[in-house]
């Protein structure tokens, strides 16, 4: 699996194993509806789901060794959209858990820069050199639940023998 699917695949697969405490579901797609049920543990009151976005992508070639002989390298701009759902009564404690969720998943992202791709050329580099975050303001549903959105944007890069 090449190009954009496969790129969402491994940092989905990447992303949940081994699993990252209170993030429940990870998207390569955008879900018509969020249940924060879904995978969820009796007591676990804070809950999480990540969409993998593409918002863009660049292709350059680089003729290594010779007019017909090359790379072209694919840089996919990537949105981890975080949305964070908790059932703490005290908004401090939401926040805690939120910060910690964002906190464990740039972890994550730093902790193999192929993403898991052992061929390192499908994912030859992401989350490199850097992450950019962009957080929402918590805000209080109906239901009293306290819901968190962050996102996390950084590029990865695909190595195509061309």
């Amino acid at each position: 699996m090449a190009g954009r699917t496969g790129v969402r695949a491994t940092l989905a697969s990447f992303l949940t194993t081994p699993q990252i405490v209170t993030l429940n579901q990870v998207f390569t797609s955008f879900p018509k509806r969020i249940n924060f049920q879904t995978n969820s543990v009796a007591g676990q009151l804070s809950r999480a789901a990540v969409v993998v976005f593409i918002q863009s992508e660049n292709e350059t070639r680089l003729a290594i060794g010779g007019a017909t002989n090359g790379w072209k390298r694919v840089d996919y701009s990537i949105v981890l959209q975080i949305f964070h759902h908790s059932l703490h009564r005290n908004a401090e404690d939401a926040m805690t858990d939120f910060d910690t969720l964002v906190d464990n998943i740039k972890t994550r992202l730093r902790s193999n820069h192929n993403f898991g791709d052992t061929t390192g050329t499908l994912v030859w580099q992401g989350a490199e050199p850097i992450i950019n975050a962009t957080y929402g303001e918590p805000a209080t549903v109906a239901e009293g639940a306290t819901e968190t959105y962050a996102e996390l944007q950084f590029d990865v890069t695909e190595m195509i023998q061309a």
